[in-house]
C-alpha cells in the first residue's frame, strides 16, 4: 500500500475516533467556541473545528487526541506511529495554486511563503476543478516530505485575491509563529529585532530600565520615534499601554537579545526584593515574586536577569519563597523555571517583530523585506 492510500486510511479512522462520543464533552466546547458568533456556511466550515480537535486542541491531561490515538490503537507499524505523530503538526494558510497535475497541487502559502506539494484524501480527481491563480484556505498535514490536505479546503477564484491576501496578512499578524516556519523569514525577524534591540541601547543608553507606568506611553513613542529615523518604517502608531503596566509604580521595560522586548509590571519592587532577601517574608513580595514564577505566560527573563545580578541573594530568596533551605541558585534556578514555564523551554526562542511579508506589506500599503 503507498503511503499516501495509508494516511487516507488513518486520517479516516483518526476522525472517526475523535467524533466516537468519547471526548463529546470536550468536542462540544471546541464547536461552540468556533460556532459562537454563527453557524458553518459550507462543507469546509462545518469540519473546520472538528479537524482542529483531532490534530490540535488539548485534552485536559494535556495530550492531543491523537496521542490518544497512537496510545490505544492496535497494530500500528513504526510508519503508521512516525506519521500520526507528525500530524500534530498543521499548516493553516491561504494558499496560491500554483500547479496541479493528475495527483498533486503545488500551493504557495500567501502566510509563510513557502511553496507545498499536497495531495488530497479524495483521489486523483481531487484537483480537476483547481486552475493555477486560484486559492485555496485550508489545513495541510505532513506526509513525509509533501503533504495531505486535512479538510475540506475553502476554494477561491482568482478574483477573490485582493480579499484573501488580507486574511493571510492578518493570519501573519496574528500568529507569527506560522509566518517563522520559513527560514528565511526568521532570519529576516532575528536581524530586525537585533538591529531594534541596537536602538532601544542607544535610546535609552541599556537593555534594562525601569519607568513609572504613568511614563510608558511617552517614553515608548520617543523610542519608536527613534528607531523608525534609524531603520526606517512607518510612523509610530500612538501607544495605549494596557491599565495594568500604566497603573503599575513601576515597569521594566527589557530589550533581551533571544527574547525580544518585554514590559513588566511592578519591577522596580521585584529589585527591592532581590537587593533585601529579608523581604520574601512580606506578603505583597511573596506574591510579586509567586506571580512572576508561577505565571506561564510570564517571561523568564525578568527572574533571569536580577538572578544574574547576585546569585547569591537569588538563592536567599528562592529559599524563603519555597521554604527550602539551601537552595542554590546556579545548581537549581533553571530547573525551577522550567518548571514553571515549559513553554518557554521548549524551543529556541522567537522573534516578537514580524517579519514584512509580501501579504503584510500589500495590506498595510508599506515595502516589503527583500
Amino acid at each position: 500500500m503507498s503511503r499516501l492510500a495509508r494516511a487516507v486510511e488513518l486520517k479516516a479512522e483518526l476522525v472517526h475516533f475523535a467524533t466516537s462520543g468519547r471526548f463529546a464533552a470536550e468536542l462540544g466546547v471546541v464547536l461552540d467556541r468556533f460556532y459562537s458568533d454563527d453557524m458553518p456556511v459550507d462543507e469546509a466550515a462545518a469540519f473546520l473545528p472538528v479537524d482542529f480537535f483531532a490534530h490540535q486542541h488539548a485534552l485536559p491531561g494535556g495530550d492531543t487526541v491523537v496521542d490518544r490515538f497512537l496510545a490505544e490503537t492496535p497494530g500500528l507499524d513504526r510508519a503508521d506511529v512516525e506519521l500520526l505523530a507528525s500530524w500534530k503538526i498543521v499548516v493553516e494558510g491561504v494558499f496560491e495554486v500554483r500547479a496541479v497535475d493528475d495527483a498533486a497541487v503545488l500551493l504557495f502559502n500567501l502566510v509563510d511563503e513557502l511553496v507545498y506539494r499536497a495531495f488530497s484524501n479524495l483521489g486523483e480527481g481531487a484537483f480537476e476543478p483547481l486552475e493555477p491563480g486560484m486559492l485555496i484556505v485550508g489545513r495541510l498535514i505532513p506526509l513525509g516530505a509533501d503533504w495531505l490536505i486535512s479538510a475540506p479546503p475553502a476554494v477561491h477564484t482568482a478574483g477573490a485575491r485582493d480579499t484573501l491576501v488580507e486574511v493571510a496578512a492578518r493570519l501573519a499578524l496574528a500568529h507569527p509563529a506560522w509566518v517563522f516556519r520559513n527560514p528565511v523569514l526568521l532570519a529576516q525577524a532575528r536581524e530586525t529585532q537585533r538591529a531594534q534591540r541596537r536602538c532601544f541601547t542607544e535610546y535609552f543608553g541599556a537593555d534594562l530600565i525601569v519607568l513609572p507606568g504613568a511614563d510608558v506611553a511617552e517614553m515608548v513613542r520617543g523610542y519608536l520615534a527613534h528607531q523608525v529615523a534609524r531603520l526606517g518604517g512607518p510612523p509610530p502608531r500612538d501607544i495605549d499601554p494596557p491599565a495594568a503596566l500604566t497603573a503599575a509604580r513601576t515597569v521594566g521595560l527589557i530589550f533581551d537579545e533571544a527574547a525580544g522586548l518585554g514590559y513588566y509590571a511592578e519591577f522596580g519592587k521585584l529589585e527591592e526584593l532581590f537587593n533585601d532577601p529579608s523581604l520574601v517574608v512580606r506578603a505583597a513580595y511573596r506574591d510579586l515574586l509567586t506571580a512572576y514564577l508561577r505565571g506561564d505566560t510570564v517571561s523568564p527573563v525578568p527572574i533571569q536577569r536580577l538572578a544574574e545580578r547576585d546569585p547569591a541573594r537569588a538563592s536567599e530568596v528562592f529559599a524563603g519563597l519555597l521554604g527550602r533551605k539551601g537552595f542554590d541558585w546556579e545548581r537549581s534556578g533553571e530547573l525551577l523555571l522550567r518548571a514553571h514555564k515549559p513553554g518557554h523551554f521548549a524551543g529556541p526562542p522567537l522573534p516578537t517583530v514580524t517579519p514584512v511579508t509580501a501579504a503584510i506589506a500589500e495590506h498595510l500599503g508599506l515595502p516589503a523585506q527583500s
